[in-house]
């Protein structure tokens, strides 16, 4: 079976399996459709499986499919393992697949990525939005070479390194204020709360902080926008917990207001990598200078 492993078969089918259609990852290999189909059939031949399930639109991953992802994943870690290794420019270069909460990126990349990518002209950055749950299971399925996170997350097969620690604000329409300061969290009674969803770390804090004040809401809207969380905020349509990275600017102008809280909320934002998967190069200069950039800052 050795001898009919291919290395552009794996990157064809982490492509198939991404794209989630044999047409989209022809589009972006820069092959005909029936390339992208022979190297699939090539891996289905050698493995005896069948990878995919062809749909109506698009395809999704067989039982084998799924197991042969993260092994996928590796062989071509470990080519760009090689690649560096023998890279006679000693600069880093090649992709980096990094998963982000938005709300995070937002704040704190654009300003470091001028500058990163600027430096290290080889280096080509694929960052995928999530929330932690999807950023974990990206870095453990070997789809992202690193993740970053809103806390640790506890799992003895990832490492945690700590970036920045930031606040968790409450934040609602200034027309909420004189409510507030008269009736207290009662103020709060039969508002929306407006999240990026249940699974997010920012919901699970904000929901059990105002269980504790026995703050009744009459709705739950999700988003999965953080502009769009702050200006359905600002608008009156409900409440919401947020980084403070992302609304500095509309709390000093007076556009949302920031609701004193019984006690501080802070997130440790840090970066995760697979505890069985040394980064490569490029995604360790990614690494060493985004704590560097938010040392300053």
């Amino acid at each position: 079976m050795l001898e009919s492993w291919e290395g552009r078969f794996f990157v064809t089918f982490t492509a198939v399996l991404e794209e989630k259609s044999f047409s989209g990852a022809a589009d972006r290999l820069g092959y005909v459709q029936s390339t992208v189909t022979s190297h699939i059939r090539h891996l289905e031949t050698a493995s005896g499986k069948k990878l995919f399930h062809r749909l109506p639109r698009g395809v999704e991953p067989t039982e084998a499919g799924l197991l042969l992802a993260p092994y996928a994943y590796q062989f071509i870690q470990l080519g760009h393992s090689l690649q560096d290794a023998f890279s006679e420019s000693g600069m880093p270069s090649g992709i980096v697949r990094i998963g982000a909460l938005e709300s995070f990126a937002i704040s704190h990349l654009p300003h470091f990525l001028t500058g990163f990518l600027q430096q290290y002209t080889k280096i080509k950055l694929h960052l995928t939005p999530g929330l932690q749950h999807d950023i974990t299971a990206q870095v453990l399925n070997h789809r992202a070479d690193l993740g970053i996170v809103p806390k640790p997350p506890e799992r003895d097969d990832l490492l945690f390194a700590p970036l920045i620690e930031e606040k968790l604000l409450l934040i609602c329409a200034p027309a909420l204020e004189e409510r507030f300061a008269q009736l207290g969290w009662q103020a709060l009674h039969d508002n929306a709360f407006i999240s990026f969803g249940d699974q997010c770390i920012y919901h699970t804090y904000g929901r059990d902080m105002l269980r504790e004040v026995d703050v009744e809401l009459a709705d739950h809207l999700s988003f999965s926008s953080v502009e769009l969380i702050k200006q359905t905020v600002a608008c009156g349509m409900g409440i919401s917990f947020v980084p403070e990275s992302n609304v500095a600017k509309e709390v000093a102008a007076g556009t949302l207001l920031s609701l004193p809280l019984n006690q501080e909320l802070l997130l440790t934002h840090g970066i995760i990598t697979h505890k069985a998967r040394e980064p490569k190069a490029a995604a360790q200069a990614f690494i060493q200078r985004l704590k560097s950039f938010l040392k300053t800052v």
